[in-house]
């Protein structure tokens, strides 16, 4: 097959990125292509823990941006990204989801008049421009700038329509992050079982405030619900681990873990009977193992589990709503046999055929 040399940037600056761009690279890689991929630094420790699972070693690694607000991040990336725009004229940037990464990365090929922008995990919506916050509007942003749309589900596709997007320039491909669950099946890195584990992540800045009435729910679960065994993943931030810690002191129920690498989370994940989160990510993750979720938010731009019966809302400011929510989904237990609704594990696979006819229509 033909080789193309240096079309194509990832661009990425979380971990879930790396997550989720990994069957991406890998699939134009296996494809003949030579693919650059560029992290912004936006994580630095955490990222180099995924580049790891997934045996990918960036081309690009810059550090994060001086400076502790969105604005100073935001500017600091958009000026690292150009810099490696400058190095290579690329046909084609691909951005991922909603980070200010995200943002900084379309911004930036836009600017270079980058022939093809495409926009992974597109037209995800709260409906909310504050929840979740930056988020939301990085992805309102990123839809204007894209002009390839890559949509986990149907439910996505139909908002990107509703905002004027041509349906020529949608795909419908899955969630990546199935296909990175899927790569870990198969190599044996995770195992699924059932145990009386709940799972329990809270790492959204609008959250931070609430982790106090988030543990008193726990605690109040683990007199309810004898034998559950709650996994508590805390958040790099100081302040935020120092509230769980003073939270759940008295709770033997609980057990209080620093932030899980990507192999331990989805470990956890696959033998956990209920998970409480406010992660949009593991949202998508449960339903492979059929593991329930108890969303601590008030809006989600991933409906189809709701629908599903397989999550519920219930904030986190509500002690006696998240209790219930988590009763009456322990209650149901695990999804057996369930068929996740955010995608097969072939979206990797569809973006590259996706770009490849983009190629070949432009020559």
């Amino acid at each position: 097959m033909k080789k193309h040399v240096h079309e194509i940037l990832i661009v990425t600056g979380t971990r879930p990125e790396i997550i989720k761009m990994a069957p991406v690279y890998q699939a134009f890689q296996s494809s003949g292509y030579a693919i650059d991929w560029c992290h912004t630094g936006q994580h630095d420790s955490l990222a180099a823990q995924t580049f790891a699972v997934f045996a990918i070693q960036p081309d690009v690694v810059f550090e994060r941006p001086a400076g502790t607000g969105l604005p100073a991040l935001l500017g600091g990336l958009i000026n690292h990204i150009d810099q490696q725009l400058h190095r290579k004229a690329y046909q084609c940037v691909l951005v991922h989801g909603d980070t200010s990464s995200t943002l900084a990365g379309a911004l930036a090929a836009f600017y270079h008049q980058v022939p093809v922008i495409g926009h992974v995990e597109a037209g995800l919506r709260s409906g909310d421009l504050h929840h979740p916050f930056p988020e939301e509007l990085n992805r309102v942003v990123v839809a204007k700038i894209a002009n390839y749309h890559f949509a986990p589900t149907r439910a996505a596709e139909q908002a990107l329509l509703q905002e004027g997007v041509s349906g020529e320039r949608i795909l419908v491909t899955g969630n990546t992050a199935i296909d990175a669950q899927q790569y870990l099946l198969a190599s044996g890195a995770i195992t699924a079982r059932e145990t009386n584990q709940v799972l329990v992540t809270a790492h959204r800045r609008e959250n931070w405030a609430a982790i106090p009435t988030i543990c008193a729910a726990i605690k109040a679960l683990s007199q309810q619900q004898a034998g559950l065994k709650f996994i508590v993943a805390t958040h790099p931030n100081p302040a935020v681990k120092q509230a769980v810690l003073d939270g759940l002191a008295d709770c033997p129920a609980a057990s209080v873990v620093p932030p899980l690498n990507y192999v331990q989370l989805q470990q956890v994940l696959a033998q956990s009977v209920l998970v409480m989160t406010d992660s949009g990510g593991i949202q998508e993750e449960a339903p492979t193992f059929g593991t329930r979720v108890v969303v601590l938010r008030e809006t989600t731009e991933r409906p189809e589990a709701l629908a599903m019966g397989l999550s519920q809302l219930a904030g986190a400011t509500d002690v006696a709503r998240i209790v219930s929510a988590a009763e009456s989904l322990l209650a149901l237990g695990r999804a057996k046999g369930v068929i996740n609704p955010y995608g097969s594990g072939q979206a990797a696979h569809l973006i590259v055929e996706a770009v490849q006819q983009v190629f070949d229509e432009r020559v």
